[in-house]
């Protein structure tokens, strides 16, 4: 796990078009709807030139206000009246066309092409941007356009050069945020080799800081170390895939395992137990033992960062469940609530449950459930 989840992705879609048996998703609208004039696979969408100009328009991005659209293609044509690349459409009298062409009003023809092209809409704002590596971009210009628009690839004119798109990715912006901090916290971007790149202070209005992740690759692969005010500092073992846009939600907490017999060897193993699912944990038959206890443990899995007064409160079956913490391998008091002071990383915390067998010999009314919570204040 690392020490942030995930709260929103920034990942719209992304597509390499590698599968040589891949045809074109159902959400882009294809005008004219010819079959003949695109090809979708063996690494690239392959657009055709024809009588008609020929328009790819993904439709979610008619209702989304904010994203970054990136392009990486090849079209090189030398006829002049041919152009292909990135178009925004309203009406005919409202578009804009991010344009590669065969420049033929200069002295010597200039072929205009970018390997990557650029989209960002901000409302009804759109900014054009080029570039060779899909790194540093060169801004081209930007409009303000109203309405509902249709945004997609476009290629025009008669000739017989075809527009080949190797790659697109869309996400709802170039950062990626991270939310739920208090005035002071220090988060460090860190990459896949544990070495931190940048570091964001948050601010006392603020609750979220941004990295700006255009310099480094995609997707980025690595996680965050977040430093608390009281110096408590947060950092996982793993690193995680970041997409540019996404809505990171700061939230730690330490692995829940119980204990189970594997029935025919008699060893234990432990079975990770995921937030918010339930889980069968056994049999209490009639005639058997009253009560059956269950080992569970509380495992840090952070790299550096200390959880302290962790507590474990049954919120729901009390009547039939209690908790107690291990003592020297056995349990010690049960109640109903139990804390841990303290879990140091890579340390686990144990502790008991232990379940009364319900008498009722209905099925249903005879199932014991019950809910476990698990709650730090680390902020």
């Amino acid at each position: 796990m690392g020490v942030a989840r995930l709260k929103e992705s920034g990942r719209i879609y992304e597509e390499d078009f590698a599968n040589s048996n891949s045809s074109l998703d159902f959400k882009w609208e294809v005008l004219p709807n010819d079959p003949a004039r695109y090809d979708a696979g063996r690494g690239s969408l392959v657009l055709k030139h024809g009588s008609d100009p020929l328009y790819m328009f993904y439709k979610p991005l008619t209702d989304i206000k904010q994203f970054v659209m990136d392009v990486r293609n090849s079209y090189n044509p030398d006829t002049e009246g041919c152009y292909g690349g990135v178009i925004v459409f309203v009406d005919e009298h409202n578009f804009m066309e991010i344009e590669e062409f065969l420049d033929m009003t200069l002295p010597t023809p200039l072929l205009k092409t970018y390997p990557w092209i650029r989209l960002v809409r901000d409302y009804n704002y759109y900014t054009a941007y080029w570039s060779d590596d899909g790194l540093l971009w060169n801004i081209i210009g930007s409009v303000e356009l109203a309405g509902a628009p249709k945004i997609g690839l476009y290629l025009k004119g008669d000739g017989d050069h075809p527009m080949q798109v190797q790659y697109i990715r869309i996400n709802k912006g170039t950062s990626v945020a991270v939310d739920n901090l208090t005035k002071g916290t220090v988060v460090d971007l860190i990459d896949k080799n544990g070495i931190v790149l940048e570091s964001r202070v948050c601010r006392s209005e603020e609750t979220v800081v941004h990295f700006d992740m255009g310099q480094y690759s995609y997707p980025f692969e690595g996680n965050f170390g977040v430093k608390l005010p009281d110096g408590n500092r947060f950092q996982a073992m793993d690193s995680i895939k970041l997409f540019r846009g996404d809505q990171m939600y700061f939230e730690v907490t330490p692995d829940l395992y119980y204990k189970e017999s594997n029935p025919e060897t008699g060893e234990d193993f432990d079975v990770l137990l995921y937030p918010n699912t339930d889980r069968f944990l056994g049999y209490l038959t009639a005639g058997g033992s009253a009560t059956q206890e269950v080992r569970m443990f509380a495992k840090n899995p952070m790299m550096s960062g200390e959880f302290r007064d962790v507590t474990f409160a049954l919120t729901t079956g009390t009547e039939k469940v209690q908790i107690a913490p291990d003592v020297g391998g056995i349990p010690g008091a049960f109640s109903y609530s139990i804390t841990a002071f303290s879990i140091s990383p890579e340390a686990s915390y144990p502790f008991w449950l232990r379940m009364e067998r319900e008498e009722s010999q209905d099925r249903y009314a005879s199932q014991v459930k019950f809910s476990l919570q698990m709650y730090s204040t680390y902020i």
